[in-house]
């Protein structure tokens, strides 16, 4: 198919800055796609066609890494691919972002409505849990939050092979929601103050938008990329090797190993969403 060979597995990983234009593509596509033919549930389905277009080469990425455990034995690190990963996210966060700004509002309301629900009940959710100790109340909420995700992550990798990948775009959908959101209320914000606004304006909106999420966004979406990258590896090794040979034994404790790793980029998240981004723009 078209979309599928863009791009190679092995070139993704030796070029993984090229995937935040594949990714960008991917999420344009579909965003266009869902507005043609199904404007009314596109919310859900621009995630949908997107997922369809990075699922080949998700699935050759883990089949790769899993075979390299044993060409390359001292590799185990998977440091080629997580900037494969990263680029991708930040491909698909750019353009949801992109189109939630430049569309006319009462089309972004209709595109983006679930998206926009999701963050208003979220925000709702974390503000009737919140009271007296701002980070002692609000970190354990953050990081349950996420290792949920990553949990599901882990899960929808093992069941489905490349699952993780619906988990990852429905997230970068939501961050472009949010993202774009905050470009929104700066913008508007300083229009209402001076009259007018100039490109230095929209310039440091963007800037400060994508900073404030994106801070402690990349380590948190990290997470669940290494994590659905464990429940693929264990997925190919359940249907590739018997349980617990001595080859089946080395994908688990990569993947324990990438699991552990995910757990650490959740409480690094974390504590940067509570200490380090509400400063950007309070």
């Amino acid at each position: 198919m078209v979309l599928e060979s863009l791009i190679g597995s092995e070139y993704a990983e030796k070029k993984p800055s090229e995937m935040f234009i594949v990714a960008f593509a991917y999420t344009t596509i579909a965003i266009l796609l869902s507005l043609w033919v199904f404007a009314e549930y596109a919310g859900l389905t621009m995630v949908f066609f997107t997922v369809m277009a990075a699922i080949p080469l998700m699935i050759k990425i883990i089949v790769m890494e899993e075979r390299k455990l044993f060409e390359r034995p001292y590799e185990t690190t998977h440091r080629k691919t997580i900037p494969f990963f990263v680029f991708m996210f930040l491909g698909m966060v750019t353009a949801y972002t992109f189109f939630f700004t430049v569309l006319p509002e009462a089309t972004v309301n209709q595109i983006f409505n679930i998206q926009i629900s999701t963050i208003q009940s979220v925000n709702a959710d974390i503000a009737s849990q919140i009271s007296g100790n701002f980070f002692g109340k609000f970190f354990p909420i953050i990081v349950a939050n996420n290792l949920k995700v990553m949990i599901f992550a882990v899960l929808f990798s093992f069941i489905y092979g490349s699952g993780a990948i619906f988990i990852l775009t429905w997230n970068a959908s939501v961050l472009g929601v949010a993202i774009g959101s905050l470009f929104r209320e700066i913008v508007s914000n300083a229009a209402s103050g001076v009259g007018a606004v100039g490109i230095g304006t929209y310039f440091g909106a963007i800037s400060l938008s994508f900073a404030r999420y994106m801070i402690h966004g990349i380590p948190e979406i990290g997470a669940y990329f290494v994590a659905g990258l464990a429940g693929g590896l264990i997925s190919v090794g359940v249907l590739r090797y018997q349980l617990f040979n001595d080859k089946f034994k080395v994908v688990l404790k990569d993947a324990l190993f990438l699991f552990l790793i995910a757990i650490i980029l959740v409480l690094m998240s974390g504590a940067i969403e509570v200490l380090i981004s509400p400063l950007l723009y309070a």
